[in-house]
C-alpha cells in the first residue's frame, strides 16, 4: 500500500512518523510526501522537506517560499495522474493542507486529516473545504466532535499522541543527557518551532529572562536554560538569535532534538502558546505561556477573529469539555490553570513576574502540578483507556484506505 503523508511542522513530523510506524504492523505500507527528519528517518520518502516551508523574517520571506508550494503541488499532480496511492494523510497546518485535500479529492483518492486545523478560533470556513474533500477527521481535541457532527464530517477523537511519543525519563537521566550536573536547576525555554515565530519569541523571552534573573532571591540559584531546538530550524541560528538579544545578560543553551529531555530536567518552562504546554504538563512542569505575532497578525485576532477563549493546548485539555464551552467572549470569570499572556498582557514584566513566582515553592505552583496530575487521563479517548491513541489513529487510516470506512455524504459539487 502507498501513503502519502503531509506533515510540515515539527510535531507534526513527529506524531506522523509515529502513526507510519504503527500502520506497518498492519501490513506493508510505502510511504512519500512532505516532511522532517522524523518521518524520513520512519522510511518515507521526501518530496520535499519540511524546513523547506519555514521561514524566518517577514512577509516578503513568506512570499519567497510560495514557488516551492506550487512546485510541490504540480509535482505531486503529475504523480497521481500517472499512479495513484491508496490515500493521503495529512496532519495539522491548514495552509499547506486543505489544498492538498482538494487535490487528492480530485483525483479520487481518500483523505485523512490528522490533527484539523482549529477552524473553532478562526477562518471557520475552512471546515467547508474539510466537508468537501476529507473522508475522515481524526482529532486530538475531544470537544471537536460537536463542531464537526454539526457538519456531518466523520470524525473521530484517538486521544493525544503524546501519551505514545513522551518516553519516561528521570530528572537524573534526563540530565545526564543534557550535560548537566544533578544539583543543577533548569529552566526550559520553548520559542516555537517555525521560524517566523521563533523570531518574535527569542526578542520576547530574552527581555523575559533578563528580567526574570535579575528578580531572582539569594535563595534561588539562577537556572541553566535550555532551548530545546526542533528539527524543523537551524540550531546555531536559534543559539546566535538569544546571544544577540541576550549581550552576554543570561547564557542560554541550546539542546537539538532534545524537547523531551529538557522538560523531564526541568523545575520549571517558558513556552510558546501550541503543543509544548502540553508537552510539559504531561512531564508536571509548571510554565508561563505566551503568544507574540506580527502587528498585522494580532490586528486580525483583534478585528477580525471572533474566538476570545483559552489558546493554550494545556488549558483547553483541562477546562474545556465541549464545543459549547468554548470562548466566543471575553469570560471575566475565566481563572486558567496556566496564566496566558497574549496581546496586551503580552508584556515581559508581567511574564518575568509570573515566571518568578512559578519557580519558587508556592501555592501557585502548586496547583499547577496539581492539575497535571490531572491531564493524564484525558489524553485517551474514551473507552480506549488502555489503547495507545497511535494504534487507534493508525487503526482508522487502515480502515479507510482498505475501504472498511467509506464516508458517501461527500456534498454534490456545484
Amino acid at each position: 500500500m502507498e501513503i502519502f503523508f503531509s506533515a510540515a511542522e515539527a510535531s507534526s513530523d513527529a506524531h506522523a512518523a509515529k502513526v507510519l510506524e504503527r500502520l506497518r504492523t498492519h501490513g506493508s505500507v510505502n510511504a512519500f510526501g512532505l516532511g522532517g527528519d522524523a518521518l524520513k528517518h520512519a522510511g518515507c520518502k521526501l518530496m520535499m522537506h519540511a524546513r523547506d516551508f519555514s521561514v524566518m523574517g517577514g512577509p516578503l520571506e513568506v512570499i519567497s517560499k510560495l514557488p516551492r508550494r506550487a512546485r510541490l503541488e504540480r509535482e505531486l499532480e503529475k504523480r497521481l495522474a500517472k499512479n495513484r496511492p491508496a490515500g493521503a494523510v495529512l496532519v495539522d497546518n491548514g495552509e499547506i493542507n486543505l489544498r492538498l485535500a482538494s487535490l487528492f479529492h480530485f483525483f479520487d483518492v481518500p483523505v485523512v486529516y490528522f490533527i484539523p486545523p482549529k477552524v473553532w478560533v478562526w477562518r471557520s470556513s475552512r471546515i467547508e473545504k474539510i466537508a468537501d474533500h476529507v473522508s475522515l477527521v481524526l482529532s486530538v481535541l475531544p470537544f471537536e466532535k460537536e463542531i464537526y457532527q454539526n457538519w456531518e464530517i466523520p470524525f473521530e477523537y484517538v486521544g493525544h499522541p503524546i501519551v505514545d511519543e513522551a518516553p519516561k525519563i528521570s530528572p537524573h537521566e534526563a540530565k545526564n543527557k543534557l550535560g548537566l550536573t544533578e544539583n543543577e536547576n533548569v529552566l526550559a525555554v520553548f520559542p516555537g518551532s517555525r521560524h517566523s515565530e521563533v523570531r518574535y519569541h527569542i526578542e520576547l523571552f530574552s527581555e523575559v529572562l533578563k528580567r526574570f534573573t535579575k528578580g531572582l532571591s539569594k535563595e534561588l540559584s539562577a537556572p541553566t536554560v535550555v532551548v530545546p531546538v526542533p528539527s524543523t530550524l537551524n540550531a546555531d541560528e536559534v543559539q546566535s538569535g538569544f546571544e544577540s538579544q541576550l549581550q552576554g545578560a543570561v547564557q542560554v543553551r541550546v539542546a537539538p532534538g532534545k524537547n523531551y529531555e529538557t522538560l523531564a530536567a526541568s523545575r520549571a518552562a517558558l513556552v510558546k502558546s501550541g503543543t509544548s504546554t502540553l508537552e510539559a504538563a504531561f512531564y508536571c512542569v509548571p510554565m508561563v505561556l505566551a503568544y507574540r505575532s506580527s502587528k498585522m497578525s494580532e490586528w486580525a485576532y483583534r478585528h477580525v477573529v471572533r474566538y476570545r477563549g483559552l489558546v493554550g493546548m494545556v488549558n483547553l485539555f483541562l477546562e474545556k469539555d465541549s464545543e459549547k464551552a468554548l470562548g466566543w467572549k471575553p469570560d471575566e470569570k475565566s481563572n486558567p490553570v496556566v496564566e496566558e499572556f497574549i496581546l496586551d498582557r503580552c508584556r515581559p514584566e508581567l511574564i518575568a513576574s509570573s515566571l518568578l513566582e512559578l519557580y519558587r515553592d508556592g501555592p501557585v505552583r502548586e496547583k499547577q502540578l496539581g492539575a497535571f496530575e490531572q491531564l493524564h487521563k484525558r489524553l485517551f479517548s474514551p473507552g480506549h483507556e488502555t489503547t495507545s491513541p497511535t494504534e487507534l489513529t493508525a487503526q482508522a487510516i487502515w480502515e479507510v484506505f482498505t475501504g472498511k470506512r467509506k464516508r458517501e455524504n461527500f456534498p454534490t459539487p456545484l
